[in-house]
C-alpha cells in the first residue's frame, strides 16, 4: 500500500509540476521516453519545489555523485522530453543533434542544431554533464540565443555557468525516505525479508549520508548481512558496495567508482587538498584547510570553492566546510595510496595515512 500511496502522490505531483513547465512542455517532440522498472520512491518537497520553478529556459540539478539527480529528472519530465545522456560524449552538439533525429551532414552539428528547433518548441534534458561542462556551456549559449522555444534541463556534478542558468541543489533523501528506498531495494533482493529494527535501518542510511545510489548499494548485501552488521562494517564501504546494476553506467555500479568519477576530472593542486582535508572528522575553517594543505590561504580558498562547486564538499556559511561521510572516506583512500606510492618510489617501507 505504501508504494501505491507514493506512486499515486508522485503521479499527481508530475501532472502538476508539467503544467506549470514552460510553454515548449506541452508540444515537446517525444522520442524515445525515458522510463524506469523500479519504484520512484520520496522527493515529493524536490518535485514540488522544481514545479514553483519558471521562466527559466536552463535548469541545472547540481549535487553529489549518488544524489538521484537522473532519476529526479526522470521523474519530473515523466519521460516526455529528448533526452541525452553525455557520460561517455565527445562531442556535445552532435549527441543532441542525433537525439533529435537530425543530420547535420557537412554543416556544423551546432549549426545544424540552431537551424533545426529555431522554430520549434523543445524540452531538451542533457544528463551527466561533469565531464562535458565547459563544452555544453559552449553549446548552449549559442543554442539558446537562436532558439526561443528550447528549454534545457541538465544534470550535473558542478554548475555549467551559463547566463541564465537556474541551479537546484539536489540534496540526500530525508531520513525516512532513505529508509523506505532501503527496506523497497532490499525487500526487492529477498521476498519476505525481515529487515528487524528501524532505528538501525535509520542509523545505516544516516552513515550512507541518505545517498540513494548507497543505500541501493547496500541493500543489495542484507541476504548475506544483517543489518546491524553492516552497519558495523561501514568503514568498509568503498569495498562493500560494488554490486551496482549490470545495464548502469561503470562509474554507477559502485561507490568508489561514482566517488572517482568526480575525483578524476580535478585538477592536481584540487586533488592534493581534496586529499589533505579528507584527513578530519566533521567540518572545519580555512585555518584547518590551510594547515592540513600546506599552502597559501588565498589559494586554499579558490581550491576549497573548486571542490564546493563540484560537489565535493559544502559549505555551510560563516567559512565552515563539510564533507560526506563517504566522499571522506574516498578522500582517506587516496591520501593512504598517495603515500604508499610514494614510500615505493623511494625504496622506503609503505606507509599508511594515520603514520
Amino acid at each position: 500500500m505504501c508504494d501505491l500511496r507514493h506512486r499515486h502522490l508522485a503521479a499527481q505531483t508530475r501532472a502538476v509540476l508539467l503544467e506549470r513547465l514552460p510553454a515548449a512542455a506541452y508540444r515537446r517532440r517525444v522520442r524515445e521516453p525515458v522510463t524506469a522498472l523500479d519504484s520512484f520512491l520520496g522527493r515529493d518537497s524536490e518535485l514540488a519545489r522544481l514545479g514553483r520553478i519558471s521562466g527559466t529556459r536552463l535548469l541545472t540539478l547540481v549535487g553529489p555523485a549518488g544524489v538521484g539527480k537522473s532519476r529526479l529528472v526522470k521523474e519530473f519530465t515523466g519521460g516526455r522530453a529528448t533526452w541525452v545522456g553525455l557520460g561517455s560524449v565527445a562531442d556535445v552538439a552532435r549527441a543532441c543533434a542525433a537525439a533529435l533525429g537530425e543530420q547535420a551532414g557537412r554543416e556544423p552539428a551546432l549549426s545544424a542544431l540552431v537551424r533545426a528547433l529555431a522554430g520549434r518548441e523543445t524540452v531538451l534534458v542533457l544528463d551527466d554533464c561533469d565531464r562535458v561542462a565547459a563544452e555544453c556551456a559552449a553549446v548552449l549559449e549559442p543554442l539558446l540565443l537562436g532558439c526561443a522555444g528550447l528549454t534545457v534541463i541538465a544534470t550535473s556534478r558542478e554548475p555549467l555557468r551559463v547566463p541564465g542558468e537556474v541551479l537546484f541543489a539536489v540534496p540526500p533523501l530525508s531520513i525516512t525516505d532513505a529508509v523506505e528506498l532501503f527496506a523497497d531495494r532490499a525487500r526487492a533482493n529477498q521476498v519476505g525479508l525481515r529487515l528487524g529494527d528501524r532505528d538501525a535501518l535509520a542509523a545505516l542510511c544516516a552513515r550512507l549520508d541518505r545517498l540513494p545510489l548507497a543505500i541501493e548499494l547496500a541493500a543489495r548485501l542484507v541476504t548475506l548481512l544483517p543489518v546491524e552488521e553492516l552497519l558495523a562494517r561501514l568503514d568498509d564501504r568503498l569495498e562493500l558496495l560494488n554490486r551496482g546494476n549490470r545495464t548502469a553506467a561503470v562509474r554507477h555500479q559502485s561507490l568508489r567508482a561514482a566517488i572517482g568519477w568526480s575525483y578524476d576530472h580535478l585538477s592536481a593542486e584540487e586533488k592534493h587538498v581534496f586529499r589533505c582535508i579528507s584527513q578530519g572528522s566533521g567540518g572545519f575553517g580555512l585555518d584547518v584547510a590551510v594547515q592540513a594543505c600546506d599552502l597559501p590561504a588565498d589559494r586554499v580558498l579558490v581550491l576549497l570553492s573548486a571542490l564546493v562547486a563540484k560537489s565535493l564538499l559544502t559549505s555551510t556559511g560563516a567559512g565552515r566546510f563539510e564533507q560526506l561521510e563517504s566522499v571522506r572516506l574516498y578522500g582517506r583512500e587516496r591520501f593512504a595510496q598517495q603515500w604508499s606510492t610514494a614510500g615505493e618510489s623511494r625504496g622506503e617501507p609503505l606507509k599508511t595515512a594515520d603514520q
